[in-house]
C-alpha cells in the first residue's frame, strides 16, 4: 500500500498538503497493524482518522470554493461517503482481523482513490486556469 509522501501528490497548497501528508502518516499507523494490535487500539486510529478527515475535508472545500473549482458539489458527496463508511466501520461490531482488514482498505481507499485520482484534479484545473 502507498503510505508515503511524494510531492506528485502535492496541490501546492500547504495547508491541503500538510494535511495529506498527516493523512499518509495515519495510513502507514493502519499499515503497521500486526498481531500485537488490541481491537481498542484500532478504534482509537479509526477516530483519530475520523476527526482528522472531517476537518480536512472543510478546509479542502473552502480551498475549492476560493477558486471556483466546478466539481466542487460532486467532491463534497465522494467526502460525505468516506465518512459515512468510516463512521459504520467505528459503529459496527466487527472482529479484531475483520476490523483491520476494514481499516485497511479504507485507507487505501482514502489515499488511492481519493487523493489521486480526485484531488489531483483540483491541481490540474488549477493549472489550466493559469494558462
Amino acid at each position: 500500500m502507498i503510505s508515503q509522501w511524494d510531492e506528485k501528490y502535492s496541490l501546492h497548497v500547504q495547508k491541503i498538503d500538510e494535511q495529506h501528508k498527516e493523512l499518509f502518516r495515519l495510513s502507514a499507523l493502519v499499515d503497521s497493524l500486526d498481531k500485537n494490535t488490541t481491537k481498542d487500539d484500532i478504534k482509537k486510529l479509526l477516530n483519530s482518522f475520523f476527526i482528522y478527515m472531517r476537518d480536512h475535508f472543510g478546509d479542502e472545500e473552502a480551498y475549492m470554493k476560493s477558486i471556483g473549482y466546478p466539481l466542487l458539489k460532486k467532491h463534497h458527496i465522494l467526502h460525505q461517503e468516506i465518512i459515512e463508511n468510516f463512521t459504520k466501520l467505528i459503529k459496527e461490531n466487527h472482529s479484531l482481523e475483520s476490523l483491520k482488514t476494514q481499516m485497511k482498505i479504507a485507507t487505501k481507499k482514502w489515499l488511492i482513490d481519493h487523493i489521486m485520482d480526485n484531488d489531483l484534479k483540483i491541481e490540474k484545473w488549477r493549472l489550466q486556469q493559469l494558462q
